[in-house]
């Protein structure tokens, strides 16, 4: 069976909606074991796709879709890769599915288009960062994000060590060969005793080679937000001397040696946290103002045509909330229907996936967590 794991968000979109279109979530476990549980649950999704799918089209249109689907029904080579929840998006021509690390909701939709929300809300907190783990005499760079992490290989004229960084201008009496783990090659050297100046001079010097290679190297590559992983006292002259503007206020104190990867996620989702709540404090208090200077809206048919004209810079929609029906985008008009019908998809839905494909911004936000009464609010590029 022919299919694509997908891991980066938006979804590919397929071109053409003119066939009906199936959503598909479901919660997974991670153990191999389960995998036969997750499977049944699999199959009795099917089979309401598949009769949804009857309601409205023959045999011969639904026919290839069904195939398709039913074949993933017993590959383990699927399901033993599953984590803690699967989105599948398919059609006629294609199947497309997601491994999540989170668990969703159990849910089933055939539409003219795909329903994308719960995937919108599960990527819109999950953030790149890049991590450099320096100690005092070494370093190492990482990539990581709430659910994963692995570190870089640097270019092999990189040095990683201060002993190969200083050669000869190293301070000898400071330097000696105990091994531990942490950098890239499988080694790091720490000192005992020797001159405190002439010690802070081999720092300072090793700190300087060190910001300009992962500026050089990493940073100006990716432009993702570098994260420190050091011993407080190097943080500080660390950042004293850094001039990599992509290197964070917020650090990860201790030392990569002493941390697995389960602590250094875990202070990746506490910073991860605190950086999108900001930011939704922010955002919020920016659609407060525009709402004053008549730059924002919570009526969905005012939004709808500011969408459709491009004037829409961000959209908030509340989760777990239903509009069903279609869009008119001709006549920037709504076309009020019931769900059951397999022409018809979540209003809001529909528009967020043309938001997305717009370049307009989407949030996913509980009903406490909005900003206004409204189940969707806008910011506007202009009037």
């Amino acid at each position: 069976m022919n299919y694509t794991v997908c891991n980066d968000f938006p979804i590919p979109f397929f071109n053409n909606h003119e066939t009906p279109c199936v959503s598909l979530f479901m919660p997974t476990q991670p153990l191999v074991f389960n995998r036969k549980k997750d499977m049944l649950a699999f199959k009795n999704l099917v089979k309401k796709i598949e009769q949804s799918l009857e309601l409205k089209y023959n045999n011969k249109d639904i026919k290839q879709l069904v195939l398709k689907l039913k074949a993933l029904e017993d590959d383990v080579s699927l399901w033993n890769h599953t984590s803690f929840g699967l989105a599948l998006f398919a059609d006629v021509n294609e199947v497309m599915i997601y491994l999540i690390n989170q668990e969703v909701k159990e849910l089933a939709i055939v539409s003219k288009s795909f329903h994308i929300k719960p995937l919108v809300e599960y990527f819109q907190s999950i953030e790149t960062f890049d991590i450099l783990a320096l100690d005092i005499n070494a370093f190492a760079i990482y990539k990581a994000n709430l659910h994963h992490i692995e570190q870089v290989i640097l270019p092999s004229t990189v040095k990683t060590s201060l002993i190969d960084i200083l050669g000869s201008d190293k301070t000898e009496s400071y330097l000696t060969h105990g091994v531990y783990g942490g950098a890239h090659d499988g080694s790091t050297f720490h000192g005992h005793g020797g001159k405190s100046d002439d010690i802070d001079i081999d720092r300072i010097k090793f700190f300087r080679y060190v910001d300009q290679q992962v500026l050089e190297h990493v940073s100006k590559k990716s432009q993702l937000p570098l994260i420190l992983l050091a011993q407080k006292n190097n943080q500080f002259d660390f950042k004293k001397l850094s001039k990599n503007s992509y290197l964070m206020d917020v650090s990860i104190d201790g030392s990569m040696k002493d941390f697995s990867d389960e602590n250094v996620l875990d202070s990746i989702k506490a910073i991860q946290l605190d950086r999108f709540d900001l930011m939704m404090r922010n955002i919020i208090n920016q659609y407060h103002t525009s709402i004053h200077h008549e730059l924002g809206s919570d009526q969905l048919i005012i939004i709808l045509k500011a969408l459709l004209q491009g004037k829409v810079e961000l959209l908030m929609i509340e989760n777990n909330i239903t509009i069903p029906g279609q869009i008119d985008y001709e006549k920037s008009q709504i076309i009020r229907s019931e769900l059951i019908d397999p022409d018809t998809d979540d209003l809001l839905d529909d528009m967020i996936e043309y938001a997305i494909k717009t370049g307009t911004k989407v949030y996913m936000l509980e009903k406490e967590h909005m900003p206004s009464a409204s189940a969707i609010s806008a910011i506007f590029r202009f009037k």
